[in-house]
């Protein structure tokens, strides 16, 4: 007795809609915010990116920048303490804004920390529309190191 062959169906591809948002937010995370790929910007930013500087209800400033400009802040970021060391520790969404924190550790590249770890603890809420990041809550907070007083330390570079 044989057994009747399936027939394949073919059904049309359902229109692919614009990423989730907690995925733009982790490749913009893992690509740009990180240094590693600043090249994607446009990929995951708005072209007018709205950055609130601290939460909502306490910011202390609003910054408006384009992909390039954000770019040129990720490379004055890495000029001050870079190259670091980028972890995102967490990133949700729950409806609204996409939450994520990161820490960042670097090396202070200028000034009176120059040599000295610096950690940065971060947290933002992403909104993102049509795929891309429209605005942002972003606070951070940073700690450096105590300078080495060891014996065996060595001044650093002058």
């Amino acid at each position: 007795m044989s057994l009747p062959e399936e027939t394949a169906v073919s059904t049309p591809a359902a229109p692919a809609g614009p990423p989730a948002a907690e995925d733009v937010v982790r490749g913009f995370l893992r690509d740009v915010r990180s240094g590693r790929r600043l090249d994607r910007a446009r990929r995951y930013l708005a072209p007018r990116v709205r950055a609130h500087q601290g939460r909502p209800g306490a910011v202390s400033a609003v910054v408006e920048r384009t992909p390039e400009e954000y770019v040129a802040h990720v490379r004055d970021m890495l000029g001050a303490v870079g190259p670091w060391v980028f972890e995102v520790l967490d990133v949700a969404g729950t409806g609204g804004p996409v939450e994520a924190t990161w820490r960042q550790t670097g090396v202070a590249a200028q000034g009176p920390d120059r040599g000295r770890t610096v950690v940065e603890h971060g947290r933002a809420g992403y909104v993102v529309q049509d795929g891309r990041i429209t605005e942002y809550w972003i606070e951070f907070h940073q700690e450096t190191a105590p300078p080495d007083r060891s014996p065996t330390a060595r001044p650093g570079p002058s």
